[in-house]
């Protein structure tokens, strides 16, 4: 599977970045690394869910110099026991989907596409497709249905 493919996936989640972003005053300063390292930390916050935590073993692994850049600008808070809350990330302010807003997306889909799958296949549905482990799967189920028929 190329990069490209590997890239290209359904219900991929994103984090949402502003196009005026990088002229914002508190980005605008920032160093290359620190931009980078702020926008891989919203990337993280978005893949694990985290409503904006950052764990302390991710963000000791920044530099000193990287951190305090963060914080200065205002776009990371350290904790106490360690890590971060990157600023602004969720809440009334905030610019991310929060983790219940994301599992309440991810219920209503499930929900649309077991309504779908049931209009298409009936109660009888074909087996688990062994290459995705999913019911009904559009990219294997003419060769199933042959299969099992």
């Amino acid at each position: 599977m190329s990069a490209a493919t590997e890239l290209a996936r359904p219900n991929w989640e994103f984090i949402r970045i502003d196009v005026l972003m990088p002229d914002h005053p508190k980005i605008e300063e920032l160093s290359d690394r620190s931009f980078r390292a702020l926008i891989t930390l919203w990337c993280y916050c978005g893949l694990h869910r985290n409503d904006g935590i950052v764990t302390a073993k991710r963000w000791r692994e920044l530099t000193p110099k990287v951190r305090a850049e963060l914080v200065d600008h205002g776009l990371a808070k350290p904790m106490e026991l360690g890590g971060a809350v990157m600023h602004d990330f969720v809440g009334d302010d905030g610019h991310q989907r929060s983790r219940d807003e994301i599992d309440e997306l991810a219920e209503r889909r499930k929900d649309i596409a077991t309504k779908a799958a049931n209009a298409r296949w009936g109660k009888e549905r074909p087996p688990l497709c062994a290459m995705h482990m999913h019911q009904a799967c559009m990219t294997h189920a003419p060769s199933m249905l042959r299969a099992y028929a």
